[in-house]
């Protein structure tokens, strides 16, 4: 699918606000620990979305803080997406008021930053779409079961979705209040003209709360896979011409186990007429893969990467499929 790069001179800045209160609504500070984790998390998260193309070719914006207004806990930090920052706008952030970031294009202008927030949220709760929709500027506009619509960068959608390490971590940094002082964080976006308290008088795009964060900070299980290359003695047991992957391999001192032939040189030998007969002995350079995958056992993969006969077996007969006197070893 060919991706629609987003022009940079034609994105404007914007405020995105994230409002933590508790239930009564009454946090007047929050920890400063807490506050440059979110910021660092602001940061990063601004990061990662820029790397899927959010703010059009170049570095991700940059981020910076404006002063604190008297009254409930309350810091605008800015976002410069243009290179003038004189004239970009910014990204909010509050305490009881909240903490914020921003971007826009077109005429939403913190949109994308707090779409993509609380786009991750739902998909650590699990919530899938009801409807989903490519559209032809290269964005999605996703439809949840409350009626309520995403619309992000295709690109960054995926991300989202993968959710990563790096995402991961930086949307549970933006939460980290919530395991603290904070019970919710209310996401909205604004343009860059109006106040904080004009915000604050709108409808939150996105709500998280502690079980939010608590599953963020959980590490996510990956697929992994862990090599290793051996040399051991063996006999060729099952042997399938046809199917280089379906071999029977039966070790000395590793067990007995389907292996795939890799070693192009003994192939060839084969096809030009090399026989093998029952009891030849082989030794084998064997690579070793163990596979986990989120929600499955792990699997054993062997590949025999290089094959010398090291003793001539019986002669009589053809070649041996060695199925009927061999006893399998316990395969994964």
């Amino acid at each position: 699918m060919v991706s629609i790069t987003r022009d940079r001179e034609d994105i404007e800045d914007g405020v995105v606000q994230l409002r933590f209160a508790d239930d009564d609504n009454n946090i007047h500070d929050i920890s400063a620990h807490d506050l440059a984790e979110v910021l660092e998390g602001l940061v990063a998260f601004t990061g990662e979305l820029a790397k899927a193309g959010e703010f059009g070719d170049g570095p991700a914006p940059r981020i910076r803080v404006r002063a604190p207004k008297e009254g409930s806990f309350v810091l605008e930090a800015l976002v410069w997406v243009q290179d003038n920052p004189i004239g970009a706008a910014g990204l909010a952030v509050a305490g009881t008021a909240g903490v914020a970031a921003a971007k826009s294009f077109g005429a939403a202008a913190g949109k994308a930053v707090a779409q993509a927030i609380g786009a991750g949220i739902r998909n650590l709760r699990g919530q899938k779409p009801v409807d989903f929709q490519h559209l032809d500027n290269g964005d999605v506009k996703v439809k949840w079961p409350d009626d309520s619509v995403t619309e992000v960068r295709r690109e960054t959608w995926d991300k989202l979705q993968q959710m990563k390490r790096p995402t991961r971590q930086a949307l549970s940094k933006i939460m980290t209040p919530l395991n603290t002082d904070a019970d919710k964080l209310e996401v909205r976006d604004a343009s860059v003209s109006d106040t904080t308290e004009e915000i604050l008088e709108t409808a939150a795009d996105a709500v998280a709360i502690r079980t939010d964060y608590l599953t963020a900070i959980q590490e996510a299980e990956q697929s992994s896979e862990d090599e290793r290359i051996f040399e051991t003695e063996a006999i060729l047991g099952t042997i399938d011409f046809d199917n280089t992957a379906k071999w029977r391999v039966k070790t000395t001192r590793e067990g007995t186990r389907t292996a795939t032939i890799e070693d192009v040189q003994f192939l060839r030998g084969l096809d030009n007429g090399d026989a093998i007969h029952k009891n030849d002995i082989f030794w084998l350079k064997v690579k070793e893969t163990t596979i986990k995958e989120p929600g499955k056992n792990a699997r054993t993969e062997w590949a025999v990467i290089e094959v010398s006969r090291t003793r001539r077996g019986d002669t009589d007969g053809d070649a041996h499929d060695g199925a009927s006197d061999e006893t399998p070893a316990s395969e994964e």
